[in-house]
């Protein structure tokens, strides 16, 4: 009789221990995690875009007048922070400063007027090109002789040196043009020398000629480009979200006719 007592005893204190272990076994059951805030909720919890730029007329630059920082990406900064309903914080730096500040997180966008590059593009993700320049070749305006490279046999052609307009007409040489070029330290050199009459033609940055044409209407941009690059708008790598976004806003103003405006507005110093 003792001995079934304390058997009966022992089997007690056994299930009631099983059943403590079974709930505690529920009250440890993992909760379900609260989803990832997205990249834009992100943002707008911020209050704010953080934009990286650098200084490079006429994509920005600061307002004679009002000292203001200006331009086509500051314009189009504004354009993708009203999409995503915060205001713009810009940040101003040196060119070689722009994918640090993005990859340690203290921006969420660099625009500057970069070009899109394959070694660029392993430390940061780009948004679809928003603008294309390339290798131009100029000329006086009054000079209706020359209107492509066929033309320039004999003549003089100014470049850079060092730079791409100097491999571009190299390159020309190498392939059988016949021009003598007349390297200079710096490109608003070799454009006044052709001004002046010292040259036939020069090789120049498609976008630098243009904001060059602004205070020098006597000069134009004759043919096609000889080479392409293509600006972007970089953000942290794997930042997708945020490129789809920018990629949206891109796609719009180049429907509504936006992306127009702002080129003949900054490029060409035109109203639209």
């Amino acid at each position: 009789m003792k001995k079934t007592k304390i058997v009966a005893g022992i089997m007690a204190t056994f299930m009631a221990a099983t059943f403590l272990v079974a709930g505690c076994g529920k009250s440890a059951e993992p909760t379900t995690k609260a989803p990832a805030q997205s990249r834009i909720d992100e943002i707008k919890k911020n209050g704010k875009l953080v934009l990286a730029t650098g200084n490079y007329r006429p994509f920005e630059y600061h307002d004679e007048k009002t000292n203001k920082l200006v331009g086509y990406d500051i314009d189009l900064t504004e354009a993708i922070a009203k999409k995503i309903g915060v205001p713009v914080e810009v940040k101003e730096m040196q060119f070689t400063s722009l994918i640090p500040t993005l990859q340690n997180g203290q921006a969420d966008i660099v625009i500057a007027a970069m070009y899109i590059t394959d070694q660029r593009k392993e430390v940061v993700d780009f948004a679809n090109p928003y603008m294309d320049t390339g290798m131009v070749l100029v000329v006086n305006g009054d000079n209706n002789e020359i209107k492509s490279v066929k033309d320039l046999d004999g003549k003089v052609v100014g470049v850079k040196t060092g730079a791409t307009s100097e491999k571009v007409a190299q390159d020309l040489k190498a392939k059988g043009a016949n021009i003598t070029i007349k390297s200079y330290k710096e490109t608003v050199d070799y454009l006044m020398d052709m001004e002046n009459g010292r040259l036939d033609a020069s090789i120049n940055d498609l976008l630098n000629q243009l904001e060059y044409n602004k205070t020098h209407p006597n000069v134009k941009v004759v043919g096609e480009p000889f080479t392409k690059a293509s600006l972007g708008i970089a953000v942290k790598k794997g930042d997708k979200e945020l490129v789809d976004l920018v990629n949206s806003v891109l796609k719009e103003m180049k429907e509504n006719g936006e992306a127009d405006k702002l080129y003949k507005k900054w490029l060409m110093g035109t109203k639209a």
